[in-house]
């Protein structure tokens, strides 16, 4: 996440102050938070971000994605099936367990109460055949065999996370990819849709599609950057006075009561922004 604002449009809303070095140390903490805060506020990341996201079929026409404006799609995957199977038949060991991670394999194995990892990269394995390969080298009981060889050359990294722990004692765990590719879409950018270009429905069950693309803002919209000074200066304010004084008044001259919570206007300016979900 980056934040919304920088030092310099802060300091606008607080009237162009000549800040000293303390003020701005304030300043770069409350950027941050505040950029946080709206972001978990609006149930979204503003900045352009890279998503690899499953969804389920449901029969519609319409896929919507969970981000947006859309920038770009990556990749439009479906039909995820078995494409390698892995075992531990050692009779050493009482538990074997494989799991996929955003960067390889992780196999444990239990033998005596005595837990052991290892660990093969995609970026050294770069194929599945090559994968499994490396599975069957570790010994100790492992064994790996890409199901059916058409997918062989297939990229090891194509294997999305997260699958597992999946038990693998004596029995096989089967490791699934998305198979086919959605070879025509249309994207409503904006709305953040997709529609197949032939007409169907997206089908099947659940994480059956696997949608790779990016989103966000190229530049974050002037009402987010308002919204985001406001409730910096704000806070900054805050930080002058005695953090537990809950009001004070001189009687016949003045009243205050600190602001404390979201300021109207910052919810007003992010309303348009926020996402809903149930």
């Amino acid at each position: 996440m980056s934040n919304l604002i920088t030092r310099g449009r802060a300091i606008q809303n607080l009237n162009d102050r000549a800040t000293t070095s303390n003020e701005n140390a304030t300043l770069d903490v409350l950027i941050p938070a505040v950029s946080r805060a709206i972001e978990n506020y609006c149930w979204r990341t503003f900045a352009i971000t890279s998503y690899d996201e499953l969804y389920p079929g449901h029969n519609r026409l319409e896929l919507v994605l969970r981000h947006y404006p859309i920038a770009s799609v990556e990749r439009l995957a479906y039909a995820p099936s078995p494409v390698m199977r892995v075992t531990n038949n050692s009779a050493s060991n009482q538990r074997a367990t494989v799991k996929v991670t955003s960067t390889g394999l992780e196999l444990i194995r239990v033998a005596s109460g005595t837990s052991t990892t290892n660990t093969i990269n995609f970026s050294d394995q770069a194929t599945l055949s090559a994968l499994a390969t490396a599975v069957t080298a570790l010994g100790n009981g492992w064994s790996a065999s890409v199901i059916d060889s058409v997918h062989n050359l297939r990229a090891s990294a194509d294997l999305r996370a997260l699958q597992g722990a999946l038990h693998a004692k004596d029995v096989d765990a089967e490791l699934k990819l998305h198979t086919q590719e959605l070879s025509s879409f249309h994207v409503d950018a904006d709305r953040g849709l997709l529609t197949r270009g032939d007409g169907a429905g997206f089908d099947g069950g659940l994480h059956s599609w696997r949608i790779v693309y990016r989103a966000g803002y190229s530049s974050v919209p002037d009402e987010i950057q308002e919204a985001c000074a406001q409730w910096v200066a704000q806070l900054f304010w805050l930080t002058k006075r005695d953090p537990g004084l809950a009001s004070e008044a001189i009687p016949g001259s003045v009243s205050r009561t600190p602001t404390r919570d979201m300021p109207t206007t910052v919810k007003i300016l992010l309303g348009p922004y926020r996402n809903w979900r149930v």
